[in-house]
Formats: structure tokens, C-alpha cells, sequence
């Protein structure tokens, strides 16, 4: 019976092709998936309510900091179904372009997106997966905050239906346009 051996080079060798043909692969699948295709959101293994009382813990803090739940996809993979948002209230002078913000819209809807462009009279936002930027400008009148945590929770375990109407947080909408 022969016992095969390998010299370290030979399993350098292999190593180094098996690498070449792994970063080829992955260069070649890469290509499949369309341009337009969207991240998922992170997720956790967080059950919402215990999310939700360590969300409304950080928020306690500072009398100007809000709980917002998420709805939508156009803000993904940073948040999405099955996240919060923790917002505060600050200067409007204080924006700056890439900064996420909850304002209400023009429908009456709050609405999630990240800030693109100042103009004179606003500011221009836009959903991440958006192709658009949002109809409704951010100003200082409709402007309700900068998100500043995100907390995750684990999908499926939306029990919102057991909390007291008037403590439900209110929704904030990662609108597509």
C-alpha cells in the first residue's frame, strides 16, 4: 500500500489555486445577481418586547428622544421590517446631507429616508432603494428628528397587539417612490 505525501509547497500550491478558483467563482455568481437587487435587513434573535424596553430605556434618558417603528423596505440593509428607531430631536441648522431623518410628508405619513441635497427651502431626501428622491421636502416645519440607534428584533414575534394603544410607538415608513 503507498501512502501519498504532500510536500508543504504542493499544499501551498493547492491552497493558492483552490483560493484563485473560490475568488473566480464568487466574482462569477456576483455577476448573476441583478444590480437591482435589494439587502435584507439585519435582523436579531431579540423578541420585540424585550426590543422595545430596551429601545424606550435609551430613549428615557433624554425627554427629546422617540421610539419609531419601521415599515417599508426603501431604507434597507441599514433598517426595515422588524427594526426601531430611536430619533432625536435636534437643530435643524445642525443637518447635514447623509443624515437619517424622520419627517411627516405631505400624505401625513412619517417618513424615513436619508437627507441628498440642501435647497433653500428644505431639505431633499431619499429611500436607500430608491430610484427617486421623496416628493415632500424636509423642512423645519414637518421635520420630527435624526435617527440615532437602531434597534433589531427577531422576525415573527411583532406582539404589538398586546401593548396598551396610547404607549404604541408611532410608525415611521421607509417609503418607496
Amino acid at each position: 500500500m503507498k501512502i501519498s505525501t504532500t510536500t508543504p509547497r504542493t499544499t501551498s500550491t493547492l491552497r493558492i489555486s483552490l483560493f484563485k478558483m473560490a475568488t473566480i467563482l464568487s466574482l462569477a455568481l456576483g455577476a448573476l445577481v441583478p444590480s437591482t437587487a435589494r439587502a435584507v435587513a439585519p435582523a436579531s434573535g431579540v423578541p420585540f418586547l424585550n426590543a422595545l424596553a430596551d429601545a424606550r430605556l435609551i430613549t428615557h434618558v433624554n425627554t427629546g428622544w422617540k421610539v419609531f417603528m419601521v415599515k417599508g423596505q426603501s431604507m434597507e440593509p441599514h433598517f426595515g421590517k422588524n427594526s426601531m428607531l430611536l430619533i432625536d430631536k435636534c437643530d435643524f441648522s445642525d443637518l447635514r446631507v447623509g443624515m437619517m431623518v424622520i419627517y411627516q410628508d405631505a400624505a401625513g405619513d412619517f417618513v424615513a429616508h436619508r437627507l441628498v441635497e440642501r435647497t433653500g427651502t428644505g431639505w431633499v431626501a431619499k429611500g436607500q432603494n430608491n430610484e427617486k428622491n421623496d416628493p415632500t421636502l424636509v423642512t423645519l416645519d414637518n421635520f420630527q428628528g435624526v435617527v440615532f440607534g437602531i434597534v433589531h428584533y427577531k422576525e415573527g414575534t411583532d406582539q404589538l397587539a398586546t401593548i396598551d394603544p396610547a404607549s404604541k410607538p408611532p410608525v415611521a415608513l421607509a417609503k418607496t417612490y
